[in-house]
């Protein structure tokens, strides 16, 4: 179907306000909207805005599963497991800066590299154990 488009990813938390922290220390996102729901939320945006992240507090009456890391306390959490494991991915301008600030930041991830080089990727975990991965992949029109 033709205009189909990603809107946003939910992530739901234990911590609100922790894990925006993050991506807004991360990634740049800044927060767009302060709706009350009557449970915490922090909707976070890409400046400018082209996708958005939905930062929402656990329903703690909710038996449905959580993060694949949650299921077992024993899960070896790799970053090189990611690459075939759960997690969403986002492009970045400028991939060796954004590398360079995962490492000051003191994130543990994985590289790996396709076409010879072209493609970069880089995969790491928020603090909740959400996959997330970065390309270096052009911006689709």
């Amino acid at each position: 179907m033709a205009g189909i488009h990603l809107d946003h990813v939910a992530r739901s938390t234990t911590d609100v306000q922790r894990l925006a922290s993050f991506y807004q220390e991360v990634f740049g996102f800044q927060r767009t909207d302060m709706t009350n729901f009557g449970f915490e939320v922090a909707w976070l945006s890409t400046v400018p805005p082209s996708f958005s992240l939905h930062i929402i507090q656990k329903n703690p009456d909710s038996n449905l599963p959580e993060i694949p890391h949650s299921a077992d306390p024993n899960v070896k959490k790799d970053p090189a497991l990611l690459t075939r494991s759960h997690h969403f991915s986002l492009g970045v301008p400028d991939y060796d800066a954004f590398v360079k600030s995962l490492k000051e930041k003191g994130i543990p991830f994985h590289e790996v590299s396709q076409q010879e080089g072209k493609i970069k990727q880089v995969f790491f975990y928020d603090p909740d154990g959400n996959g997330v991965e970065v390309g270096n992949w052009p911006k689709r029109q």
